[in-house]
């Protein structure tokens, strides 16, 4: 099985495109003879998403820099002015100023001036805040589910950018097949309009090679317009602007044989059927599923918390202003004022609507754990289809390898037998399309081997 493995490699590539650039190639030198570790590494620091991903994880820091922060006391100045234009009064009884007053009597006085001002430091400070107390472990499991996220999105470039690499690689393998073929139809065709004007050669004949080199004309435009999808694929997977003059000028400096050596060993082990499967059920998603049941637990022991009573500890110390005057300048008027309190609030008929919260956190945290389940089912199924696939994938190349090896004996000896005259130009190129077809199952089948290694890998990564 291995020596017939290797085989996959041998006629998947011969040469590539021209140089590459993204904006232009003085700017990218090195994607002018890109490998694929070379693709993935720039995929990696240049795929807009990536890079998106990596601000989010850099937005979670500060969230959590920031929660930090909160937990320390509340410093602050503070200060205002105000005029009264009208000063209030306010009754008292008159026996408080004078006790031989009527006690039915009633004076008002004004507890103001004209102007009046206050200036201080302020402190604020929760105690304990049952709403922000896991606010810290919370953002942390947050952190976490976000870095996972990230590592996700990276397993998933260097998979997509393999496959688009592999893709493109291919591609011109079989635009370079056919068009060697339509080259070969064109001369047969002006050959087969010399041999009709001689009358060597039939009208049928003669449509027949028509026929063929305009099929083959149409294959040659659809495999190069392949062709340009795929390298458009790849440019945009490493964050590439796809314009008409990067298609034009891409390169790739690796072919088949040089990216199976990199997962030979790979495939051998993925393609046993008794190899373990136990290390499918690891990876980062389900590490991040993990992850997020916990922050559901943390959710409903925050929420239960709510119930419990908040202390806040607030403190002023500073000056007040009045008089009549507006003279701020003036030491006299100033009256030193400072206070500490510590308040306490205990939930009453909160405790109903915080009841109902937790039940539907409850809820969501059942929900994360079925998704747990049914993420590992899941993986576990795609795995077991993932190495079926290529296990067939492997047994189809033997089989399609054993079928070009025999088109290529069958058209050497068609050709010989046409040389001699021994057959008509319609068999060989009936010969010749049986080859290139095998051919072209041939390198679809190799491109699948390679193909569904990567997905693999990609299953056991995440």
């Amino acid at each position: 099985m291995r020596n017939s493995i290797i085989y996959i490699i041998l006629p998947i590539l011969l040469s590539f495109l021209n140089p590459v650039s993204a904006q232009n190639t003085a700017a990218h030198p090195a994607l002018e003879h890109l490998t694929l570790d070379e693709a993935i590494n720039w995929s990696l620091n240049n795929n807009p998403g990536l890079i998106a991903q990596r601000l989010k994880v850099q937005q979670e820091e500060q969230e959590l820099a920031r929660i930090r922060l909160n937990k320390i006391p509340d410093v602050f100045l503070s200060g205002d002015l105000r005029r009264n234009l009208i000063v209030p009064s306010t009754p008292i009884p008159a026996t408080i100023m004078n006790p031989q007053a009527d006690p039915a009597e009633v004076l008002y006085m004004k507890f103001n001036t004209g102007w009046n001002s206050s200036a201080g430091i302020n402190l604020s400070f929760d105690i304990f805040n049952p709403a922000d107390y896991r606010q810290t472990m919370e953002q942390k499991l947050q952190r976490k589910i976000r870095n996972y996220d990230l590592q996700i999105s990276e397993t998933d470039i260097r998979t997509e950018v393999t496959k688009a690499y592999a893709a493109c690689v291919i591609s011109k393998e079989q635009l370079t097949s056919i068009s060697n073929d339509t080259a070969y139809y064109s001369e047969s065709l002006s050959e087969a309009a010399i041999l009709y004007d001689q009358k060597k050669i039939s009208l049928t004949d003669k449509n027949s090679i028509v026929i063929a080199y305009n099929v083959s004309k149409m294959q040659y435009h659809n495999a190069e317009n392949i062709l340009n999808e795929s390298k458009a694929n790849l440019l945009y997977l490493l964050g590439v602007e796809a314009t008409t003059d990067n298609l034009q000028t891409m390169a790739l400096s690796e072919d088949i044989p040089t990216l199976y050596a990199k997962i030979n060993s790979e495939i051998r082990q993925y393609a046993d059927v008794n190899s373990a499967t136990d290390s499918v059920l690891a990876g980062s998603n389900l590490a991040r599923q993990s992850e997020v049941i916990a922050l559901a637990q943390s959710r409903i022991k925050t929420s239960r918390l709510k119930n419990a009573p908040s202390v806040t500890l607030n403190g002023f110390y500073g000056s007040n202003y009045y008089s009549n005057d507006f003279n701020p300048g003036k030491s006299e008027f100033w009256h030193g004022n400072s206070y500490l309190t510590v308040s306490l609030k205990i939930p009453v008929t909160q405790a109903f609507s915080i009841s109902k919260e937790t039940n539907r956190l409850k809820l969501q945290e059942q929900i994360e754990r079925e998704n747990l389940r049914d993420l590992q089912n899941s993986k576990s199924k795609e795995w077991i289809e993932a190495r079926s696939r290529l296990t067939i994938s492997v047994k189809e190349y033997e089989m399609f390898r054993q079928n070009y090896e025999l088109s290529t004996e069958n058209l050497k000896a068609r050709r010989a037998e046409l040389e001699k005259a021994y057959i008509q130009e319609k068999d060989y190129l009936k010969e010749l399309v049986n080859t290139a077809n095998a051919y072209q199952s041939f390198l679809k089948a190799a491109y699948n081997v390679f193909i569904n290694t990567i997905e693999l890998q990609r299953l056991e990564s995440e």
